[in-house]
Protein backbone atom coordinates (compact mmCIF):
# COMPACT_ATOMS: atom_id res chain seq x y z
CA UNK A 1 0.00 0.00 0.00
CA UNK A 2 1.56 3.87 -1.11
CA UNK A 3 2.21 5.89 1.86
CA UNK A 4 0.32 8.68 2.03
CA UNK A 5 2.27 12.40 1.68
CA UNK A 6 0.14 14.63 4.31
CA UNK A 7 3.07 17.61 4.21
CA UNK A 8 1.26 20.73 2.70
CA UNK A 9 0.62 21.36 -0.41
CA UNK A 10 3.18 24.35 0.03
CA UNK A 11 5.87 21.84 0.89
CA UNK A 12 4.78 19.03 -2.26
CA UNK A 13 5.35 22.45 -4.62
CA UNK A 14 8.54 23.41 -2.89
CA UNK A 15 9.96 20.24 -3.33
CA UNK A 16 8.66 19.19 -6.40
CA UNK A 17 12.23 19.27 -8.90
CA UNK A 18 10.53 18.55 -12.42
CA UNK A 19 9.16 21.50 -14.66
CA UNK A 20 6.47 23.67 -13.69
CA UNK A 21 5.69 25.13 -17.24
CA UNK A 22 3.67 29.18 -17.29
CA UNK A 23 0.47 27.14 -17.27
CA UNK A 24 1.43 24.94 -14.35
CA UNK A 25 2.64 28.14 -12.13
CA UNK A 26 -0.75 29.98 -12.97
CA UNK A 27 -2.38 27.48 -11.28
CA UNK A 28 -0.69 27.31 -8.62
CA UNK A 29 -0.80 30.93 -8.23
CA UNK A 30 -4.18 31.10 -7.92
CA UNK A 31 -4.51 28.04 -5.31
CA UNK A 32 -1.70 28.37 -3.20
CA UNK A 33 -2.70 32.81 -2.90
CA UNK A 34 -6.11 32.08 -2.20
CA UNK A 35 -6.36 28.88 -0.60
CA UNK A 36 -9.83 29.34 0.72
CA UNK A 37 -11.53 29.94 -2.52
CA UNK A 38 -9.31 27.31 -4.11
CA UNK A 39 -10.55 24.45 -1.87
CA UNK A 40 -14.26 25.13 -3.75
CA UNK A 41 -13.36 25.43 -7.32
CA UNK A 42 -13.96 22.19 -9.48
CA UNK A 43 -11.03 21.52 -11.93
CA UNK A 44 -12.57 23.64 -14.87
CA UNK A 45 -13.42 26.73 -12.46
CA UNK A 46 -10.19 26.33 -11.66
CA UNK A 47 -9.09 26.27 -14.94
CA UNK A 48 -10.98 29.56 -15.71
CA UNK A 49 -9.57 31.24 -13.24
CA UNK A 50 -5.64 30.61 -14.00
CA UNK A 51 -7.10 31.07 -17.82
CA UNK A 52 -5.50 27.40 -18.52
CA UNK A 53 -7.28 24.45 -20.32
CA UNK A 54 -9.06 22.53 -17.53
CA UNK A 55 -6.98 19.45 -18.70
CA UNK A 56 -3.54 21.01 -17.43
CA UNK A 57 -4.94 20.85 -13.75
CA UNK A 58 -5.27 17.38 -13.83
CA UNK A 59 -2.07 17.05 -15.78
CA UNK A 60 -0.53 19.20 -12.95
CA UNK A 61 -2.13 17.53 -9.78
CA UNK A 62 -0.47 14.22 -11.35
CA UNK A 63 2.48 16.15 -11.95
CA UNK A 64 3.06 16.57 -8.23
CA UNK A 65 2.26 12.96 -7.21
CA UNK A 66 -1.73 13.13 -6.63
CA UNK A 67 -3.86 10.54 -8.47
CA UNK A 68 -5.88 13.55 -9.64
CA UNK A 69 -7.05 17.00 -8.95
CA UNK A 70 -10.04 15.70 -6.22
CA UNK A 71 -6.74 14.37 -4.32
CA UNK A 72 -4.76 17.61 -4.59
CA UNK A 73 -8.19 19.42 -3.29
CA UNK A 74 -8.09 17.38 -0.62
CA UNK A 75 -4.90 17.57 0.51
CA UNK A 76 -5.66 21.76 0.37
CA UNK A 77 -8.84 21.26 2.27
CA UNK A 78 -7.14 19.96 5.35
CA UNK A 79 -5.02 23.05 5.32
CA UNK A 80 -7.48 25.81 5.38
CA UNK A 81 -9.95 27.20 7.35
CA UNK A 82 -13.32 25.27 7.23
CA UNK A 83 -16.77 26.81 6.46
CA UNK A 84 -15.39 29.61 4.01
CA UNK A 85 -17.52 29.62 1.16
CA UNK A 86 -17.02 31.63 -1.95
CA UNK A 87 -19.66 33.78 -1.55
CA UNK A 88 -18.43 34.92 2.08
CA UNK A 89 -14.64 35.43 -0.15
CA UNK A 90 -16.81 38.32 -2.20
CA UNK A 91 -18.24 39.71 1.02
CA UNK A 92 -14.88 39.92 2.77
CA UNK A 93 -13.32 41.82 0.04
CA UNK A 94 -16.12 43.97 -0.54
CA UNK A 95 -15.90 44.75 3.78
CA UNK A 96 -12.40 44.98 2.81
CA UNK A 97 -13.09 48.25 0.48
CA UNK A 98 -15.97 49.77 2.18
CA UNK A 99 -13.12 49.90 5.04
CA UNK A 100 -10.44 51.04 3.25
CA UNK A 101 -10.86 54.60 5.16
CA UNK A 102 -11.34 52.91 8.38
CA UNK A 103 -8.11 53.67 9.74
CA UNK A 104 -7.93 51.49 12.93
CA UNK A 105 -9.42 48.63 10.46
CA UNK A 106 -6.74 48.88 8.52
CA UNK A 107 -4.30 48.87 11.57
CA UNK A 108 -5.58 45.81 12.64
CA UNK A 109 -5.36 44.14 9.33
CA UNK A 110 -1.67 45.04 8.97
CA UNK A 111 -0.67 44.27 12.59
CA UNK A 112 -2.05 40.48 11.60
CA UNK A 113 0.19 40.75 8.13
CA UNK A 114 3.15 41.55 10.57
CA UNK A 115 2.51 38.72 12.55
CA UNK A 116 2.36 36.32 9.61
CA UNK A 117 5.77 37.65 8.72
CA UNK A 118 7.72 37.27 11.64
CA UNK A 119 6.04 33.14 11.72
CA UNK A 120 6.98 32.85 8.37
CA UNK A 121 10.86 34.24 7.89
CA UNK A 122 13.74 33.84 10.54
CA UNK A 123 16.79 36.19 11.48
CA UNK A 124 18.49 33.12 10.58
CA UNK A 125 16.99 33.44 6.87
CA UNK A 126 17.75 37.25 6.64
CA UNK A 127 21.12 36.62 7.82
CA UNK A 128 21.86 34.29 5.14
CA UNK A 129 20.57 36.50 2.50
CA UNK A 130 22.84 39.38 4.05
CA UNK A 131 25.99 37.27 3.61
CA UNK A 132 25.43 36.84 0.16
CA UNK A 133 24.84 40.82 0.01
CA UNK A 134 27.64 42.48 1.41
CA UNK A 135 30.64 41.01 -0.11
CA UNK A 136 28.73 42.03 -3.32
CA UNK A 137 30.32 44.74 -5.50
CA UNK A 138 27.17 45.41 -7.35
CA UNK A 139 23.64 44.70 -5.53
CA UNK A 140 21.45 44.33 -8.72
CA UNK A 141 17.34 44.58 -7.96
CA UNK A 142 14.96 43.83 -10.53
CA UNK A 143 11.25 44.51 -10.08
CA UNK A 144 7.96 44.91 -12.32
CA UNK A 145 4.48 46.36 -11.66
CA UNK A 146 3.52 46.51 -8.04
CA UNK A 147 7.16 46.01 -6.77
CA UNK A 148 8.29 49.22 -7.72
CA UNK A 149 7.98 51.10 -4.29
CA UNK A 150 9.53 47.99 -2.69
CA UNK A 151 12.22 48.23 -5.60
CA UNK A 152 12.71 51.83 -5.18
CA UNK A 153 12.64 51.73 -1.08
CA UNK A 154 15.49 49.04 -1.35
CA UNK A 155 17.76 50.59 -3.62
CA UNK A 156 17.42 53.76 -1.16
CA UNK A 157 18.36 52.02 1.70
CA UNK A 158 21.43 50.01 0.15
CA UNK A 159 22.79 53.25 -1.25
CA UNK A 160 22.75 54.90 1.90
CA UNK A 161 24.65 52.00 3.06
CA UNK A 162 26.95 52.29 1.02
CA UNK A 163 26.27 49.84 -1.48
CA UNK A 164 26.47 50.47 -5.35
CA UNK A 165 22.82 49.40 -6.78
CA UNK A 166 22.12 48.77 -10.10
CA UNK A 167 18.22 48.58 -11.02
CA UNK A 168 15.68 47.32 -13.41
CA UNK A 169 12.54 48.42 -12.82
CA UNK A 170 9.85 46.86 -15.30
CA UNK A 171 12.71 46.01 -18.47
CA UNK A 172 11.79 43.98 -21.08
CA UNK A 173 14.52 41.32 -22.25
CA UNK A 174 16.29 43.19 -24.54
CA UNK A 175 16.85 45.93 -21.94
CA UNK A 176 17.25 43.98 -18.71
CA UNK A 177 20.27 42.34 -21.17
CA UNK A 178 21.76 45.51 -21.69
CA UNK A 179 21.47 46.81 -18.00
CA UNK A 180 22.95 43.48 -16.62
CA UNK A 181 26.25 43.27 -18.90
CA UNK A 182 28.16 44.49 -15.95
CA UNK A 183 26.63 41.77 -13.74
CA UNK A 184 30.15 39.96 -12.46
CA UNK A 185 31.39 37.24 -10.11
CA UNK A 186 30.28 37.50 -6.34
CA UNK A 187 27.78 40.24 -7.14
CA UNK A 188 24.17 39.99 -6.21
CA UNK A 189 20.27 40.30 -7.71
CA UNK A 190 17.40 40.64 -5.86
CA UNK A 191 14.17 39.50 -7.87
CA UNK A 192 10.91 40.71 -6.59
CA UNK A 193 7.23 38.48 -6.71
CA UNK A 194 4.11 38.55 -6.00
CA UNK A 195 0.11 37.56 -6.96
CA UNK A 196 1.04 35.98 -10.12
CA UNK A 197 3.95 34.41 -12.14
CA UNK A 198 3.49 37.10 -14.55
CA UNK A 199 4.71 39.14 -11.69
CA UNK A 200 8.15 38.10 -12.16
CA UNK A 201 10.46 39.80 -14.52
CA UNK A 202 10.69 39.38 -18.18
CA UNK A 203 13.99 37.18 -18.55
CA UNK A 204 13.76 35.78 -15.58
CA UNK A 205 15.01 31.85 -16.08
CA UNK A 206 17.90 33.25 -18.58
CA UNK A 207 18.85 35.80 -15.95
CA UNK A 208 18.83 33.46 -13.16
CA UNK A 209 21.37 30.67 -15.47
CA UNK A 210 23.42 33.67 -15.99
CA UNK A 211 23.64 34.79 -12.78
CA UNK A 212 24.25 30.78 -11.24
CA UNK A 213 27.20 30.64 -14.62
CA UNK A 214 29.23 33.81 -13.73
CA UNK A 215 28.75 32.58 -9.49
CA UNK A 216 26.80 35.48 -8.86
CA UNK A 217 24.18 34.97 -6.08
CA UNK A 218 20.44 35.55 -6.36
CA UNK A 219 17.48 36.34 -3.65
CA UNK A 220 13.79 36.08 -4.25
CA UNK A 221 11.58 38.23 -1.75
CA UNK A 222 7.80 36.99 -2.80
CA UNK A 223 5.09 35.67 -1.74
CA UNK A 224 3.62 31.96 -2.43
CA UNK A 225 4.35 33.03 -6.45
CA UNK A 226 7.87 32.10 -5.63
CA UNK A 227 7.36 28.47 -4.90
CA UNK A 228 6.62 28.45 -8.50
CA UNK A 229 9.81 30.12 -9.59
CA UNK A 230 11.76 27.80 -11.61
CA UNK A 231 14.91 28.23 -11.66
CA UNK A 232 15.44 28.49 -8.08
CA UNK A 233 17.32 31.57 -6.88
CA UNK A 234 19.74 30.64 -4.01
CA UNK A 235 17.20 32.16 -1.67
CA UNK A 236 14.14 33.02 -1.20
CA UNK A 237 12.39 35.10 1.19
CA UNK A 238 8.36 34.29 1.24
CA UNK A 239 6.12 35.81 3.16
CA UNK A 240 2.53 36.17 3.03
CA UNK A 241 -0.57 38.25 4.03
CA UNK A 242 -3.38 36.15 6.33
CA UNK A 243 -5.80 38.03 3.66
CA UNK A 244 -3.67 37.74 0.71
CA UNK A 245 -6.46 36.60 -1.81
CA UNK A 246 -8.00 40.21 -0.50
CA UNK A 247 -5.81 42.84 0.61
CA UNK A 248 -2.70 43.57 -1.77
CA UNK A 249 -0.77 45.94 0.68
CA UNK A 250 2.95 45.56 0.51
CA UNK A 251 3.58 46.01 4.52
CA UNK A 252 5.57 42.82 5.41
CA UNK A 253 7.69 43.08 2.18
CA UNK A 254 8.70 46.50 2.94
CA UNK A 255 9.75 45.23 7.09
CA UNK A 256 12.02 42.58 5.13
CA UNK A 257 13.55 44.94 2.98
CA UNK A 258 14.29 47.28 6.11
CA UNK A 259 15.14 44.57 8.25
CA UNK A 260 17.72 42.80 5.48
CA UNK A 261 18.80 46.70 5.42
CA UNK A 262 19.37 47.33 8.80
CA UNK A 263 20.99 43.57 9.27
CA UNK A 264 24.05 44.30 6.12
CA UNK A 265 24.65 48.35 8.43
CA UNK A 266 24.90 45.56 11.15
CA UNK A 267 27.60 43.39 9.67
CA UNK A 268 29.85 46.47 8.21
CA UNK A 269 28.98 49.34 10.50
CA UNK A 270 31.70 51.12 8.65
CA UNK A 271 30.47 51.23 5.87
CA UNK A 272 27.21 52.40 6.48
CA UNK A 273 28.74 55.12 8.20
CA UNK A 274 31.00 55.82 5.22
CA UNK A 275 27.52 55.65 3.37
CA UNK A 276 25.93 58.17 5.40
CA UNK A 277 28.44 60.77 5.49
CA UNK A 278 28.95 60.99 1.78
CA UNK A 279 25.62 61.75 1.23
CA UNK A 280 25.84 64.17 4.14
CA UNK A 281 28.53 65.80 2.04
CA UNK A 282 27.21 65.86 -1.36
CA UNK A 283 23.88 67.64 0.25
CA UNK A 284 25.70 70.00 1.93
CA UNK A 285 27.97 70.99 -0.94
CA UNK A 286 24.87 70.93 -3.23
CA UNK A 287 22.97 73.13 -1.11
CA UNK A 288 25.83 75.17 -0.93
CA UNK A 289 26.31 75.41 -4.64
CA UNK A 290 24.84 79.00 -5.85
CA UNK A 291 24.60 78.42 -9.56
Amino acid sequence: MKDVDTSPLSEVVKAFDGKLTGSDRSILSVILNDPEQSVFLSATQLAEEAQVHASTVVRLARKLGFQGYPELRDRLRTEVKPGVALSQRSQQRMVSIEQGSNLSALIESEIEALHALQKSISQTQINAAAERLANANTIHIVGRGGAAPLTVHLDRRLRRNGYTTNVALNMQRRDLAEKFMGLRKGDAVIFFAFQAPESLPAGYAGLIAHTARIGAHSILICDSTGLTARPRPDITLMVNRPDEGVMQLRTGPMVLCEALAMTLAHKNPERAVDGLEALEILRTNLLNDKD
